[in-house]
């Protein structure tokens, strides 16, 4: 009678790291890059974590909070600028470069960017966002409610960047090439050359003439324009 193999001691296993909600969150993080932001529940985060989802909810109270700590996590790597002595010459370059900063945060999380679409986070780095964009707009002379309806609308620009970079297909990889990649997609997609070239210039003049224009341009280029007019618009009223 043979006898059987001695049972491995559970001690002898690496131990698991301690759960917190900064681990949660890592792992949420891991999920969305690997699978997409539908990807992400609190049963495959804790599957992630080697835990139960029960385990979870200790730390996040359901998957909506655990999206916006996520969301809230990717802003928080974003350095924030400091606010320009006065006379505030360079506060729009400030503005310009801190928006293209948190496109690209977001883009190399695909996905967790619709997190602000439709709902304002109202978390700790996000608040931190635009209190320092608002912080600029009024560095520069920005009335204050102008200033203030214009932090919308940058959330809404941003937001609208970064779902459409997610709902490239193929995924974009993330950062700065994600809108490269997200602008060949749209334009592939529809073979925008071939159609405006083949456009009857008497029942659409202006696109006809524009051909060229409406499909070239790289997507860094095109971001920037939306910025410029973004804050262009606001600083001129």
């Amino acid at each position: 009678m043979q006898t059987p193999p001695p049972r491995k001691s559970t001690r002898s296993r690496p131990a698991k790291p301690p759960l917190s909600e900064r681990a949660v969150v890592d792992a949420g993080l891991r999920v969305l890059r690997r699978e997409g932001l539908d990807a992400v529940t609190m049963r495959k985060v804790a599957a992630e974590l080697d835990t139960g989802p029960a385990s979870l909810y200790v730390y996040v109270s359901q998957r909506e909070e655990l999206l916006r700590l996520m969301h809230d996590a990717v802003i928080a790597t974003v350095p924030l600028p400091e606010l320009p002595a006065d006379p505030p010459g360079d506060w729009r370059s400030r503005l310009a470069a801190l928006v293209t900063d948190v496109v690209h945060a977001l883009n190399a999380h695909p996905g967790i960017g619709r997190v602000s679409l439709g709902t304002i986070p109202a978390t700790p780095a996000w608040l931190g966002l635009f209190d320092r964009i608002l912080g600029l707009l009024l560095a520069g002379g920005v009335e204050r409610r102008r200033a203030a309806w214009g932090c919308d609308l940058i959330a809404l620009y941003i937001g609208a960047v970064s779902y459409e970079v997610s709902v490239a297909a193929p995924p974009a990889s993330g950062g700065p090439d994600a809108l490269q990649t997200a602008l060949d997609h749209r334009h592939a997609a529809v073979s925008i050359e071939e159609r405006l070239a083949g456009l009857d210039p008497v029942r659409y003049p202006h696109l006809a003439a524009s051909a060229a224009e409406l499909a070239g341009g790289p997507a860094a280029a095109r971001l920037a324009l939306g910025i410029e007019v973004l804050i262009g618009g606001l600083s001129s009223g």
